[in-house]
């Protein structure tokens, strides 16, 4: 048996993961959210993940046009739940790591030590723009900042006074109390290249990937292993999958067809040109644009079929590219995460890969 961490990734963005209008309503409202971390405790899921978001991609389903703010969000859930994670999403380009280690180290004590964080070093491109703080900087550079971010923040939650002269950030005798509960909380950062996974291996406790087939799945995993052996093998790898149930496969199957017949064209647009698939002239006749015309609104790496076809998807996928934690999302995150608690799970445990939190 291999203890699995199992997270929920919250709606906090209006419309979910699916950029369709023919979606269950997802508001992105504090209401529905805090249901939906109430129901996910009940069901034993080992945490929440909430995302930063600072601009939709727009449409007419508005996709993502609200947005619930990741920390605030986090420290609400944490005082209307008892057991469960309540993991928050940062950007490094957006939020001052003195005022982030306050913040984290405020909701490390409403959750008595519940916290983890997901750190953001590149980030939504026109999120940055538009409050003025984009800088054209390539990867390897915003990795580079966002190490002395982490830095800065561990030394703060572990120093009584900190002075720091970095490239990006330079603190003199700067105080930060009280600490978080229990130290340093888990830090995680979404990462797919080679220098991405280098940075997490090297300052973070785990990385973030997801996968757009069962081989890619399979093939980041392995990476991710192999770069983590080559940086002192204390990575774990947690994979975000898109889960969409049904009684029988068949069934599943209608429900994805329904969401692509409402698929967004214009907010799939929207998402290509902020990274990169696309130019930014949206014109109709650039031959850049067209293919988006004909885009699905489900992502290609959506595991989709009956409760027992997901399960042995995923128990695959799981055992096949070492995955330590799943993290999930999913159209209905009432009903679906009913069956995926209540039913998926369960199976998963049956095939070998079983709750941490039980």
């Amino acid at each position: 048996m291999k203890d699995i961490e199992y997270g929920i990734f919250m709606p906090v963005g209006s419309g979910g993961w699916i950029p369709s209008g023919n979606i269950p309503l997802l508001d992105g409202s504090y209401a529905y959210n805090r249901r939906v971390a109430e129901l996910s405790e009940s069901l034993g899921f080992d945490f929440t993940l909430s995302q930063a978001v600072w601009r939709g991609y727009g449409g007419t389903s508005k996709h993502f046009d609200v947005n619930l703010e990741s920390l605030i969000t986090s420290a609400g859930l944490a005082e209307a739940t008892e057991d469960i994670g309540v993991w928050s999403t940062v950007n490094t380009a957006m939020i001052h790591p003195a005022i982030a280690a306050k913040m984290v180290a405020t909701q490390s004590q409403i959750s008595n030590g519940r916290t983890g964080l997901n750190i953001v070093a590149g980030g939504n491109r026109r999120s940055e723009t538009q409050m003025g703080l984009g800088r054209d900087l390539d990867s390897s550079t915003k990795y580079r900042r966002a190490a002395e971010w982490v830095e800065v923040v561990k030394a703060l939650w572990t120093e009584k006074t900190v002075d720091y002269d970095g490239e990006y950030f330079q603190l003199q005798d700067c105080q930060s109390d009280p600490k978080p509960v229990g130290g340093i909380p888990q830090m995680i950062c979404a990462a797919t290249s080679d220098t991405g996974m280098a940075f997490v291996a090297r300052n973070l406790d785990g990385v973030l990937f997801e996968g757009t087939s069962r081989d890619s799945v399979v093939a980041t995993g392995q990476r991710a292993r192999r770069i983590s052996q080559e940086n002192g093998d204390r990575l774990k790898t947690y994979c975000v999958f898109m889960v969409i149930p049904g009684e029988t496969d068949a069934d599943a199957q209608r429900r994805i067809d329904f969401y692509n017949e409402g698929r967004d064209v214009v907010a799939l647009q929207n998402m290509a040109r902020e990274w990169g698939a696309v130019s930014h002239d949206a014109s109709a006749h650039n031959p850049d644009n067209e293919g988006w015309l004909e885009a699905t609104a489900i992502s290609t790496g959506t595991v989709a079929g009956s409760p027992a076809t997901i399960a042995e998807q995923l128990a695959d996928m799981i055992e096949s590219a070492d995955i330590d934690g799943a993290v999930f999302i999913m159209p209905d995150f009432i009903d679906d995460l009913t069956v995926l608690g209540e039913e998926i799970v369960p199976l998963l445990a049956k095939e070998g890969f079983g709750r941490s939190a039980a």
